[in-house]
């Protein structure tokens, strides 16, 4: 456990300077359109974790954690439960934009939490398809999945505003927290488990037979 904590906080000191990047996008993102701020959280944390596998690649920081005393699942491990505390980071973030707006009289609307936690919930989805192809493709593949996968992320932004029309119970979940069809929702968060567990266990077989 101490070793993937470390591992953790070695991905945050990697995207400390990036982060403050992400201060001028909060702001910009505050005064162009406040309405839509809980869209705006699914960026930052994949930004971050994109930021840190870069720097992994550019440093081949992966050759030099693999002669270390650890096994490389548990180097998987960490990488994928960094996913956790970089969309904490992401949600507090856009809750305190949420504030700033509300203080400011941009909102006078209740915080649509639903919606916020299903679009953060998002953030380890879209992860677990980035991490295999980040182990799989090495640095210079990476180039070109970091392009697509930035493509991805900003079509989501317009994909998310059609899910009310596409799926009416979701939208009627996120409005009055009302579920008519709970096997669906049984469905959907095994469906989430199991694409997070998979894309975990693809990665730990690429990097663990991967002759760094």
């Amino acid at each position: 456990m101490h070793n993937s904590i470390a591992l953790i906080r070695k991905d945050f000191i990697l995207t400390r300077k990036f982060a403050l990047l992400l201060i001028p996008y909060f702001v910009l993102m505050l005064y162009s359109n406040a309405q839509a701020y809980t869209v705006f959280s699914l960026l930052p944390a994949l930004l971050l974790l994109i930021n840190a596998c870069t720097i992994d690649m550019q440093h081949n920081n992966q050759k030099f954690l693999a002669t270390l005393p650890v096994p490389r699942q548990r180097l998987i491990q960490a990488k994928y439960l960094t996913i956790i505390p970089l969309s904490l980071f992401s949600l507090i973030c856009t809750l305190i934009m949420y504030w700033v707006a509300v203080t400011m009289g941009k909102l006078d609307e209740p915080l649509r939490w639903r919606e916020l936690g299903l679009i953060t919930a998002v953030i380890p989805l879209l992860a677990a398809f980035y991490l295999p192809l980040y182990y799989w493709l090495g640095q210079k593949g990476m180039q070109f999945v970091n392009v697509v996968f930035m493509m991805v992320i900003m079509l989501s932004f317009t994909t998310f505003g059609s899910l009310n029309k596409e799926f009416p119970a979701l939208a009627q979940w996120v409005q009055n927290g009302k579920i008519e069809n709970m096997l669906l929702v049984v469905i959907g968060v095994l469906a989430y488990l199991i694409i997070i567990y998979a894309s975990y266990l693809i990665s730990s077989r690429i990097y663990v037979n991967k002759d760094i």
